[in-house]
C-alpha cells in the first residue's frame, strides 16, 4: 500500500464541499454559525464526523468529555500517534471556517493519503476536541487542557454554563 508521492494536493472541491455541508448544523441567518458545544447543532456535526471518520476508515474513539480521535492505523502501531485537528464548536456568532478547518483539513489530509496509497509508518489521529471556544462552557479549552492533565475530568464534568446545566 506504499509508495513515494510528489506533491500530493489535497482535493479542494471535496474539503470545500465538507466546509459548507458543516456550516448547515447551526446556520444563521447571515451567512455564519452558531455551534455551542454540546448544543443538538453540535450533536449534529459530531455525528456527521463521526461517520465521516468510519468512511475514511478510521477507528473512532470519544474521552469522558466527549472529545472525538479519529485514529488511521500506521505501518508501527507501537509508535504514538501523529495529532492532527482542531474543533467542531464555534464562537456564538462564528464562521464557517473557525476551528472546523483545522478538524476538516486533518480529515482531508486522511483522505488524500487513502486516496494515494500511502500507508503511514507512525499511526495518525484527526482530532475534535470538546469546547475549544469555551463560548458555552468556561474555561476556554477545556478538554485538551483536561487532556494533558491541567484539569480532571470531574472537574469539567461539573462545569456550568449560564442556565445551569452541566458539561456532565
Amino acid at each position: 500500500m506504499s509508495r513515494a508521492a510528489t506533491n500530493l494536493q489535497i482535493d479542494s472541491a471535496r474539503l470545500w464541499g465538507s466546509i459548507h455541508e458543516t456550516a448547515q448544523f447551526g446556520a444563521t441567518a447571515k451567512g455564519g454559525v452558531r455551534r455551542l458545544t454540546l448544543s443538538s447543532e453540535d450533536k449534529q456535526v459530531r455525528d456527521w464526523f463521526r461517520q465521516a471518520c468510519a468512511d475514511a476508515g478510521l477507528e473512532l474513539h470519544v474521552d469522558a468529555l466527549g472529545s472525538q480521535f479519529g485514529l488511521r492505523r500506521g505501518r508501527d502501531m507501537s509508535k504514538p500517534p501523529v495529532g492532527i485537528g482542531s474543533h467542531l464548536d464555534t464562537q456564538p456568532t462564528g464562521g464557517k471556517y473557525d476551528g472546523i478547518l483545522g478538524t476538516l483539513g486533518a480529515l482531508e489530509v486522511i483522505r488524500t493519503l487513502n486516496d494515494a496509497g500511502i500507508e503511514t509508518e507512525a499511526p495518525i489521529c484527526v482530532v475534535n476536541w470538546t469546547n475549544e471556544e469555551g463560548s458555552r462552557f468556561a474555561p476556554a479549552m477545556m478538554a485538551s487542557a483536561a487532556y494533558v492533565g491541567d484539569f480532571t475530568t470531574d472537574d469539567i464534568l461539573s462545569r456550568k454554563d449560564i442556565e445551569g446545566t452541566t458539561v456532565g
